[in-house]
């Protein structure tokens, strides 16, 4: 073979490797997966969702995709919307399926609460350029969190119940959360090492609730500003065996990048 032959059959091979990468990288028909972040973009049945590592994702809607907006703090309640209740600035969680090259929704929901602020925020734009360009790079901050106030509350082992200190660190972040506007109060519940996985989930969930329910009940925050809290199970600190640091529920009170100078 000669060496042009050589390098034509070398080339052909590199394009054909590069090609099956190519289809390789792409997801197969059927494949499920979920993004959550906010909506930046709407062009007809393609809604553009920005996540909380500020990349975009192309989600495509179809006559058979489920929109809920859920109510109440532990969100078991729902109600059917309409694709026209999907609008810039709202928060969702998206459950998608590979079909083709597209992203196709099977079922869209977001919060009450989100939603009503959304509007808000659609409702204030005027029509001018200068105003929808301040709002374009709003949105472009959107899902970059920033912390105003942090507590962490340590519990005894196997217990939920929170500590007379627990309250008052949960009691000063309260007042500062009343502070800020447009705050989310998140947090993130931990056990040690001690006992099954399966406990520990759960232990962890009920550590997350109880710090919720008190900063609601007793901090006096607004609901809706107060997410669910999320179960992590084992600290990633924990060790081996019993630790206190780690029987603990991290909270914080975060504002969007995009909205952290409006304060009272």
């Amino acid at each position: 073979m000669s060496d042009r032959k050589r390098t034509k059959h070398s080339l052909w091979i590199a394009a054909l490797f590069g090609l099956l990468a190519a289809f390789s990288a792409l997801a197969a028909d059927g494949d499920k997966s979920t993004v959550k972040g906010l909506i930046t973009a709407i062009d007809g049945n393609v809604v553009t969702v920005r996540d909380a590592n500020n990349v975009d994702h192309k989600v495509t809607l179809t006559s058979t995709t489920e929109i809920k907006k859920k109510e109440g703090l532990a969100a078991v309640r729902f109600d059917r919307m309409q694709p026209s209740s999907l609008i810039p600035g709202l928060p969702i969680v998206a459950d998608l399926v590979a079909q083709g090259e597209e992203q196709q929704a099977t079922a869209i929901s977001f919060r009450s609460d989100d939603f009503r602020t959304a509007q808000q925020v659609q409702a204030g734009v005027a029509p001018t350029s200068t105003k929808v360009d301040a709002m374009g790079k709003r949105m472009d901050d959107f899902g970059k969190l920033e912390a105003v106030a942090e507590a962490s509350v340590l519990f005894d082992s196997g217990s939920t119940k929170i500590s007379s200190k627990g309250k008052s660190d949960l009691d000063a972040l309260a007042k500062k959360a009343k502070d800020v506007k447009n705050y989310v109060v998140v947090m993130q519940g931990y056990t040690d090492s001690t006992g099954n996985a399966a406990t520990n989930q759960r232990l962890s969930k009920s550590r997350a609730d109880a710090v919720a329910h008190y900063l609601q009940t007793t901090g006096g925050l607004q609901p809706g500003r107060v997410q669910q809290g999320d179960g992590m199970g084992v600290a990633a600190d924990a060790g081996s065996g019993s630790n206190a640091n780690a029987r603990k529920v991290d909270v914080k009170v975060v504002v969007s990048k995009g909205v952290v100078g409006d304060t009272k």
